[in-house]
């Protein structure tokens, strides 16, 4: 994959680019950055029948290429994110990019969806997809199914892929360590990160839409004010 940039103005300047991974317990969140940093430093396990979390923490994994550096945070259950002062720091600084990891093999159910928790976790509004990616993994549980029957029967996930303008790309969690499938599932990873990296120009963060918040707030009660002024002049000269 060729060089990491961004339109940044101190252009060849080693950076860090930082990518939050979110997903359901047991749907493969520490393996797919141990296939993408190639090197088995996550602790994983098969635990999705129990819904039992392997990772209870925030965790941070480098991976290095060409001076620069992606530094992935994997995640415990979605649900204790919202609680958790390091995620709540971490997104107020921002993430280059959010995956989203989401299982074809047929696991437990979380009530609310995974999906639903995603979009609660991340406070998620249209056309904020371009920080987005969804990996499916365990693609090897299709069989004799395509990709394309799989998002027709999940309905939930082809519709959050359409309302965010969300890319997904797909990988089979079966595979011999360094085998040219492993590689190449690696390899599209990096290249869709890399163009998520150089179309967005701001990090996703939760500090810009707090921001947003105060300010439509300030408008608000600038506007009240003025209709309250109005309204005095008004009885003043009745």
């Amino acid at each position: 994959m060729e060089r990491l940039t961004r339109n940044v103005t101190n252009k060849g300047v080693p950076y860090t680019r930082k990518v939050l991974v979110l997903g359901g317990t047991g749907h493969g969140k520490s393996s797919l950055i141990n296939t993408i940093r190639d090197v088995c430093e996550c602790e994983v396990g098969d635990t999705w029948a129990t819904d039992k979390s392997i990772t209870k923490e925030i965790e941070e994994f480098n991976f290095n290429q060409n001076d620069n550096t992606i530094t992935f945070f994997d995640t415990p259950e979605l649900k204790t994110l919202k609680d958790n002062k390091k995620f709540t720091d971490l997104y107020e600084t921002g993430f280059d990019a959010v995956v989203v990891v989401y299982s074809i093999k047929a696991f437990t159910q979380s009530h609310p969806s995974l999906l639903k928790q995603v979009e609660k976790t991340l406070t998620l509004k249209e056309k904020m997809g371009s920080h987005l990616l969804v990996v499916l993994t365990f693609a090897d549980y299709l069989e004799d199914a395509t990709i394309k029957e799989f998002l027709c029967t999940h309905k939930e996930l082809s519709v959050f892929l359409q309302r965010y303008g969300v890319e997904f790309v797909v990988i089979c969690n079966k595979k011999d360590k360094n085998s040219q499938q492993e590689i190449q599932q690696r390899n599209v990873i990096l290249s869709r990160l890399d163009r998520m990296f150089r179309s967005n120009e701001r990090p996703l963060s939760k500090k810009r839409r707090v921001i947003g918040a105060k300010c439509m707030a300030g408008i608000i009660l600038t506007s009240l004010v003025i209709i309250g002024i109005g309204v005095l002049v008004y009885v003043f000269h009745l």
